[in-house]
Protein backbone atom coordinates (compact mmCIF):
# COMPACT_ATOMS: atom_id res chain seq x y z
CA UNK A 1 0.00 0.00 0.00
CA UNK A 2 2.72 2.17 0.69
CA UNK A 3 4.66 1.31 -2.79
CA UNK A 4 1.12 2.33 -4.25
CA UNK A 5 0.98 5.62 -2.00
CA UNK A 6 4.60 6.91 -2.96
CA UNK A 7 4.06 6.25 -7.09
CA UNK A 8 0.98 8.04 -6.94
CA UNK A 9 2.65 10.70 -5.34
CA UNK A 10 5.56 10.46 -7.53
CA UNK A 11 3.36 11.15 -10.27
CA UNK A 12 1.55 13.91 -9.02
CA UNK A 13 4.66 15.85 -8.88
CA UNK A 14 5.98 14.84 -12.30
CA UNK A 15 2.58 16.19 -13.48
CA UNK A 16 2.84 19.46 -11.39
CA UNK A 17 6.49 20.13 -12.92
CA UNK A 18 5.55 19.07 -16.47
CA UNK A 19 1.81 21.88 -16.25
CA UNK A 20 4.26 24.59 -15.14
CA UNK A 21 7.19 23.83 -18.10
CA UNK A 22 3.88 25.09 -20.46
CA UNK A 23 5.44 27.92 -21.79
CA UNK A 24 3.19 30.75 -21.49
CA UNK A 25 3.21 34.42 -22.38
CA UNK A 26 1.31 37.87 -21.43
CA UNK A 27 -1.34 38.23 -24.90
CA UNK A 28 -1.43 42.00 -24.36
CA UNK A 29 2.13 42.02 -23.72
CA UNK A 30 2.94 39.93 -26.32
CA UNK A 31 0.27 41.96 -29.08
CA UNK A 32 2.09 44.90 -29.22
CA UNK A 33 2.90 45.45 -25.82
CA UNK A 34 6.78 45.23 -25.07
CA UNK A 35 7.00 47.49 -28.65
CA UNK A 36 5.70 49.96 -26.83
CA UNK A 37 8.80 50.07 -24.23
CA UNK A 38 11.29 53.31 -23.97
CA UNK A 39 14.00 50.73 -24.91
CA UNK A 40 12.95 49.90 -28.47
CA UNK A 41 15.05 50.52 -31.36
CA UNK A 42 12.82 51.84 -34.22
CA UNK A 43 12.49 50.80 -37.80
CA UNK A 44 10.79 52.54 -40.44
CA UNK A 45 8.87 50.52 -43.02
CA UNK A 46 9.79 50.46 -46.51
CA UNK A 47 8.08 53.37 -49.19
CA UNK A 48 7.86 50.24 -51.52
CA UNK A 49 6.61 47.41 -49.24
CA UNK A 50 6.56 43.73 -51.33
CA UNK A 51 2.79 43.71 -52.09
CA UNK A 52 1.06 40.44 -50.01
CA UNK A 53 -2.30 39.27 -52.12
CA UNK A 54 -4.62 36.59 -51.37
CA UNK A 55 -3.99 33.31 -53.69
CA UNK A 56 -6.51 32.23 -55.98
CA UNK A 57 -7.33 29.11 -53.60
CA UNK A 58 -6.95 25.67 -54.99
CA UNK A 59 -9.04 22.59 -53.03
CA UNK A 60 -5.93 21.42 -51.32
CA UNK A 61 -5.70 25.13 -50.11
CA UNK A 62 -8.82 24.83 -49.27
CA UNK A 63 -8.06 21.73 -47.35
CA UNK A 64 -5.06 23.70 -45.38
CA UNK A 65 -7.10 26.74 -44.70
CA UNK A 66 -9.63 24.66 -43.08
CA UNK A 67 -6.67 22.87 -40.64
CA UNK A 68 -5.20 26.35 -40.00
CA UNK A 69 -8.64 27.71 -38.79
CA UNK A 70 -9.35 24.88 -36.20
CA UNK A 71 -5.93 25.76 -34.88
CA UNK A 72 -6.25 29.35 -34.63
CA UNK A 73 -10.20 28.65 -33.08
CA UNK A 74 -8.82 25.75 -30.59
CA UNK A 75 -5.85 27.32 -29.20
CA UNK A 76 -4.22 30.12 -27.80
CA UNK A 77 -3.30 31.62 -30.95
CA UNK A 78 -3.27 35.15 -31.82
CA UNK A 79 -2.08 35.33 -35.51
CA UNK A 80 -1.40 32.44 -37.89
CA UNK A 81 -0.69 33.42 -41.22
CA UNK A 82 0.14 31.06 -44.40
CA UNK A 83 2.23 32.29 -47.49
CA UNK A 84 2.51 30.59 -50.42
CA UNK A 85 5.48 31.90 -52.87
CA UNK A 86 4.80 35.51 -52.05
CA UNK A 87 0.86 34.65 -51.99
CA UNK A 88 -1.92 34.18 -48.94
CA UNK A 89 -3.42 31.18 -48.58
CA UNK A 90 -4.60 32.03 -45.12
CA UNK A 91 -4.69 34.90 -42.78
CA UNK A 92 -6.33 35.17 -39.36
CA UNK A 93 -5.71 37.26 -36.00
CA UNK A 94 -7.26 36.72 -32.66
CA UNK A 95 -7.80 39.53 -29.89
CA UNK A 96 -5.59 41.07 -28.41
CA UNK A 97 -3.55 40.62 -31.91
CA UNK A 98 -4.36 42.41 -34.89
CA UNK A 99 -2.69 42.68 -38.50
CA UNK A 100 -1.03 45.94 -37.14
CA UNK A 101 0.15 44.70 -34.06
CA UNK A 102 3.76 44.28 -33.70
CA UNK A 103 3.99 40.60 -32.49
CA UNK A 104 7.03 40.05 -29.63
CA UNK A 105 9.27 37.40 -31.13
CA UNK A 106 10.76 36.02 -28.29
CA UNK A 107 13.87 33.87 -29.42
CA UNK A 108 13.15 34.06 -33.01
CA UNK A 109 14.74 36.95 -33.04
CA UNK A 110 17.90 34.82 -32.38
CA UNK A 111 17.92 33.73 -36.44
CA UNK A 112 17.83 37.19 -37.32
CA UNK A 113 21.04 37.83 -35.50
CA UNK A 114 22.52 34.71 -37.44
CA UNK A 115 21.80 36.64 -40.63
CA UNK A 116 22.99 39.62 -39.42
CA UNK A 117 26.80 38.53 -39.00
CA UNK A 118 26.26 36.80 -42.37
CA UNK A 119 25.54 40.24 -44.40
CA UNK A 120 28.86 41.69 -41.96
CA UNK A 121 30.71 38.50 -43.22
CA UNK A 122 29.79 38.97 -47.17
CA UNK A 123 30.92 42.33 -46.57
CA UNK A 124 34.21 41.63 -45.21
CA UNK A 125 33.60 43.23 -41.91
CA UNK A 126 34.41 39.64 -40.49
CA UNK A 127 37.17 37.95 -41.92
CA UNK A 128 36.75 34.61 -41.10
CA UNK A 129 33.89 32.54 -39.00
CA UNK A 130 36.62 30.91 -37.49
CA UNK A 131 37.77 33.83 -35.58
CA UNK A 132 37.99 34.39 -32.30
CA UNK A 133 35.23 36.65 -31.08
CA UNK A 134 37.36 38.91 -28.92
CA UNK A 135 39.07 39.90 -32.22
CA UNK A 136 35.92 41.83 -33.06
CA UNK A 137 34.28 42.23 -29.32
CA UNK A 138 37.25 42.50 -26.97
CA UNK A 139 34.89 43.00 -24.24
CA UNK A 140 34.88 39.13 -24.16
CA UNK A 141 38.21 38.53 -23.58
CA UNK A 142 39.16 36.41 -20.58
CA UNK A 143 35.44 34.60 -21.39
CA UNK A 144 34.47 31.51 -22.84
CA UNK A 145 32.50 33.54 -25.61
CA UNK A 146 35.60 35.57 -26.37
CA UNK A 147 37.68 32.69 -26.47
CA UNK A 148 34.69 30.96 -29.24
CA UNK A 149 35.11 30.83 -32.70
CA UNK A 150 31.62 33.03 -33.98
CA UNK A 151 30.80 29.69 -35.71
CA UNK A 152 30.82 28.24 -32.50
CA UNK A 153 28.66 31.00 -31.42
CA UNK A 154 26.50 30.70 -34.75
CA UNK A 155 25.89 26.80 -33.84
CA UNK A 156 25.59 27.56 -29.74
CA UNK A 157 28.39 25.20 -28.92
CA UNK A 158 30.95 28.05 -27.44
CA UNK A 159 31.53 25.24 -24.24
CA UNK A 160 29.60 27.55 -21.79
CA UNK A 161 27.24 26.42 -19.14
CA UNK A 162 23.86 24.62 -20.61
CA UNK A 163 21.25 27.25 -20.55
CA UNK A 164 17.56 26.53 -18.57
CA UNK A 165 14.69 25.44 -20.28
CA UNK A 166 13.98 28.93 -21.96
CA UNK A 167 17.45 29.19 -22.55
CA UNK A 168 18.57 31.75 -20.34
CA UNK A 169 21.20 30.86 -18.05
CA UNK A 170 19.40 32.27 -14.99
CA UNK A 171 15.97 32.87 -14.49
CA UNK A 172 14.36 35.97 -14.34
CA UNK A 173 17.38 37.23 -16.95
CA UNK A 174 15.10 38.13 -19.56
CA UNK A 175 12.91 40.03 -17.45
CA UNK A 176 16.56 41.82 -16.27
CA UNK A 177 17.35 43.01 -19.45
CA UNK A 178 13.79 43.70 -20.75
CA UNK A 179 12.95 46.03 -17.50
CA UNK A 180 16.04 46.67 -15.31
CA UNK A 181 18.62 47.93 -17.74
CA UNK A 182 20.82 45.07 -16.87
CA UNK A 183 23.20 44.57 -20.00
CA UNK A 184 24.53 41.06 -22.17
CA UNK A 185 27.85 41.70 -21.50
CA UNK A 186 27.55 41.67 -17.74
CA UNK A 187 25.56 38.25 -17.70
CA UNK A 188 28.40 37.08 -20.40
CA UNK A 189 31.15 38.20 -18.02
CA UNK A 190 29.02 36.90 -14.93
CA UNK A 191 28.40 33.19 -16.31
CA UNK A 192 31.77 33.30 -19.25
CA UNK A 193 33.40 30.18 -17.33
CA UNK A 194 33.85 27.08 -19.90
CA UNK A 195 31.56 24.20 -18.60
CA UNK A 196 34.26 21.83 -16.96
CA UNK A 197 31.37 19.20 -16.33
CA UNK A 198 31.66 17.21 -19.52
CA UNK A 199 32.60 14.14 -18.56
CA UNK A 200 35.51 15.09 -16.12
CA UNK A 201 36.99 17.79 -18.77
CA UNK A 202 36.76 21.23 -20.27
CA UNK A 203 33.75 21.12 -22.73
CA UNK A 204 35.75 22.11 -25.82
CA UNK A 205 33.56 24.66 -28.82
CA UNK A 206 32.22 23.17 -31.47
CA UNK A 207 31.12 19.61 -29.42
CA UNK A 208 27.92 19.97 -28.10
CA UNK A 209 24.83 22.02 -29.03
CA UNK A 210 23.53 23.71 -25.92
CA UNK A 211 20.55 25.78 -26.59
CA UNK A 212 21.42 29.23 -24.55
CA UNK A 213 20.75 33.25 -25.09
CA UNK A 214 24.44 34.16 -24.15
CA UNK A 215 26.03 32.84 -27.44
CA UNK A 216 23.92 34.77 -29.24
CA UNK A 217 24.35 37.88 -26.87
CA UNK A 218 28.14 37.24 -27.82
CA UNK A 219 27.25 37.10 -31.69
CA UNK A 220 25.59 40.70 -31.36
CA UNK A 221 28.53 42.13 -29.55
CA UNK A 222 30.99 40.34 -32.64
CA UNK A 223 28.82 42.48 -34.75
CA UNK A 224 28.69 45.98 -33.47
CA UNK A 225 32.38 45.32 -32.88
CA UNK A 226 32.71 44.47 -37.24
CA UNK A 227 31.01 47.43 -38.02
CA UNK A 228 27.25 48.02 -36.03
CA UNK A 229 24.98 45.14 -35.19
CA UNK A 230 21.49 47.02 -35.45
CA UNK A 231 22.79 49.88 -38.41
CA UNK A 232 23.88 46.29 -40.48
CA UNK A 233 20.40 44.42 -39.81
CA UNK A 234 18.44 48.07 -40.48
CA UNK A 235 20.58 48.66 -43.67
CA UNK A 236 20.24 44.78 -44.94
CA UNK A 237 17.72 42.29 -43.75
CA UNK A 238 15.12 45.21 -42.85
CA UNK A 239 15.45 47.21 -46.07
CA UNK A 240 16.09 44.35 -48.23
CA UNK A 241 13.09 42.46 -46.98
CA UNK A 242 10.97 45.59 -47.85
CA UNK A 243 8.10 45.89 -44.90
CA UNK A 244 4.96 47.70 -44.78
CA UNK A 245 5.04 48.43 -41.10
CA UNK A 246 7.48 50.07 -38.33
CA UNK A 247 9.47 46.87 -36.81
CA UNK A 248 11.10 47.29 -33.14
CA UNK A 249 14.34 45.48 -31.40
CA UNK A 250 15.32 46.44 -28.08
CA UNK A 251 18.47 47.09 -26.51
CA UNK A 252 19.86 46.92 -22.57
CA UNK A 253 21.07 48.77 -20.82
CA UNK A 254 24.14 49.84 -22.74
CA UNK A 255 22.48 50.17 -25.99
CA UNK A 256 23.48 46.90 -27.60
CA UNK A 257 20.14 44.64 -29.30
CA UNK A 258 18.87 42.56 -27.06
CA UNK A 259 20.04 39.55 -29.76
CA UNK A 260 18.26 36.78 -28.15
CA UNK A 261 14.88 38.00 -27.49
CA UNK A 262 13.89 41.09 -28.55
CA UNK A 263 12.35 41.77 -31.97
CA UNK A 264 8.43 42.61 -32.61
CA UNK A 265 6.89 42.74 -36.07
CA UNK A 266 3.20 42.23 -37.68
CA UNK A 267 2.88 39.20 -39.38
CA UNK A 268 3.02 40.33 -42.59
CA UNK A 269 6.22 41.67 -42.03
CA UNK A 270 7.69 38.57 -40.44
CA UNK A 271 6.38 36.82 -43.53
CA UNK A 272 8.40 39.55 -45.77
CA UNK A 273 11.43 38.63 -43.31
CA UNK A 274 11.52 35.24 -43.81
CA UNK A 275 10.78 35.54 -47.67
CA UNK A 276 14.21 37.94 -47.27
CA UNK A 277 16.05 34.97 -45.97
CA UNK A 278 14.29 32.50 -48.85
CA UNK A 279 16.06 34.53 -51.28
CA UNK A 280 19.24 34.85 -49.96
CA UNK A 281 19.35 31.46 -49.70
CA UNK A 282 18.33 30.60 -53.48
CA UNK A 283 19.53 34.47 -55.21
CA UNK A 284 21.79 36.51 -53.10
CA UNK A 285 25.28 37.13 -53.90
CA UNK A 286 26.85 33.82 -53.51
CA UNK A 287 28.59 34.98 -50.43
CA UNK A 288 25.04 35.19 -49.07
CA UNK A 289 24.00 31.84 -50.17
CA UNK A 290 26.63 30.19 -48.95
CA UNK A 291 26.48 31.21 -45.78
CA UNK A 292 22.26 30.87 -46.02
CA UNK A 293 23.19 27.36 -46.94
CA UNK A 294 25.07 26.53 -43.67
CA UNK A 295 22.79 28.86 -41.82
CA UNK A 296 19.88 26.34 -42.88
CA UNK A 297 21.10 23.20 -42.46
CA UNK A 298 22.41 20.67 -39.79
CA UNK A 299 25.62 22.15 -38.39
CA UNK A 300 24.94 20.33 -35.00
CA UNK A 301 22.49 17.70 -34.13
CA UNK A 302 20.12 18.38 -31.46
CA UNK A 303 20.95 15.16 -29.50
CA UNK A 304 19.64 15.32 -25.73
CA UNK A 305 16.17 17.04 -27.09
CA UNK A 306 15.69 18.54 -23.86
CA UNK A 307 14.85 21.69 -25.72
CA UNK A 308 13.11 21.71 -29.14
CA UNK A 309 12.43 18.26 -29.28
CA UNK A 310 10.70 18.56 -32.90
CA UNK A 311 13.10 19.21 -34.65
CA UNK A 312 16.55 17.22 -35.90
CA UNK A 313 19.37 19.70 -35.38
CA UNK A 314 20.72 23.67 -35.78
CA UNK A 315 21.83 25.09 -37.91
CA UNK A 316 22.99 28.91 -37.36
CA UNK A 317 20.89 30.19 -34.70
CA UNK A 318 17.64 28.33 -36.62
CA UNK A 319 16.17 24.84 -35.60
CA UNK A 320 16.27 22.57 -38.66
CA UNK A 321 13.37 20.32 -39.35
CA UNK A 322 12.29 17.16 -41.60
CA UNK A 323 8.80 16.52 -41.23
CA UNK A 324 7.71 13.59 -43.40
CA UNK A 325 10.87 13.83 -45.02
CA UNK A 326 10.54 17.05 -46.09
CA UNK A 327 13.33 19.97 -44.82
CA UNK A 328 12.40 23.17 -43.41
CA UNK A 329 14.10 25.51 -40.97
CA UNK A 330 12.02 27.24 -38.12
CA UNK A 331 12.71 30.41 -35.94
CA UNK A 332 11.22 29.09 -32.63
CA UNK A 333 10.38 31.78 -29.84
CA UNK A 334 9.20 30.95 -25.93
CA UNK A 335 5.10 30.45 -25.57
CA UNK A 336 4.55 29.54 -28.97
CA UNK A 337 6.00 32.20 -31.48
CA UNK A 338 7.22 29.98 -34.84
CA UNK A 339 7.87 30.80 -38.11
CA UNK A 340 8.37 27.76 -40.60
CA UNK A 341 9.73 28.07 -44.10
CA UNK A 342 10.14 25.54 -46.77
CA UNK A 343 12.70 27.05 -49.20
CA UNK A 344 12.15 24.47 -51.73
CA UNK A 345 8.52 25.76 -52.12
CA UNK A 346 9.15 29.13 -50.48
CA UNK A 347 5.64 28.49 -48.50
CA UNK A 348 5.64 30.26 -45.19
CA UNK A 349 3.97 29.55 -41.71
CA UNK A 350 3.77 32.43 -39.59
CA UNK A 351 2.25 32.07 -35.69
CA UNK A 352 1.82 33.74 -32.76
CA UNK A 353 0.41 32.66 -29.53
CA UNK A 354 0.71 32.68 -25.43
CA UNK A 355 0.62 29.40 -24.78
CA UNK A 356 3.08 26.68 -25.72
CA UNK A 357 0.81 23.26 -25.27
CA UNK A 358 -0.68 22.36 -28.72
CA UNK A 359 2.71 22.83 -31.11
CA UNK A 360 2.65 19.40 -32.60
CA UNK A 361 -0.69 20.59 -34.53
CA UNK A 362 1.05 23.58 -35.98
CA UNK A 363 3.74 21.09 -37.06
CA UNK A 364 1.33 18.48 -38.60
CA UNK A 365 -0.15 21.41 -40.43
CA UNK A 366 3.14 22.18 -41.93
CA UNK A 367 3.65 19.07 -43.22
CA UNK A 368 0.57 18.52 -44.86
CA UNK A 369 0.92 21.36 -46.18
CA UNK A 370 4.38 21.07 -47.27
CA UNK A 371 3.24 17.60 -49.35
CA UNK A 372 -0.16 19.49 -50.46
CA UNK A 373 0.33 20.71 -54.28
Amino acid sequence: MKIIFVFLYLQLIVSAVVAEEVATVNPQRHSGGLAKLPNNKIFQPSLNPIPLVSKTLSQSDKDIANLANQIIDLNATTALLLIDNGKIVFEKYKSPATPESPLFSQSMSKSLTAYTIGNLLCEGKIKSLDDKAETYAPELTGTVFGDSSIKNLLTMSSGAKDGITSGQTYRGEWEDIAYKGVTTASIMKKYGQRDTTFFGKPLAGGVEFRYKAVDTYALEHVGDGAGGFLGTFEKTVWKDSRTQDKGYWMIDGDGHAQAASGTSFTAKDWARVAMYSVDQLKRGSPCMQSFMKDATSMQLPNSSRRVGKAFDGYGYQTWIANFGGKKSYWWIGYGGQRVGIDPESEKILVLTSYKEDYMDSVYKLFSTWQKSN
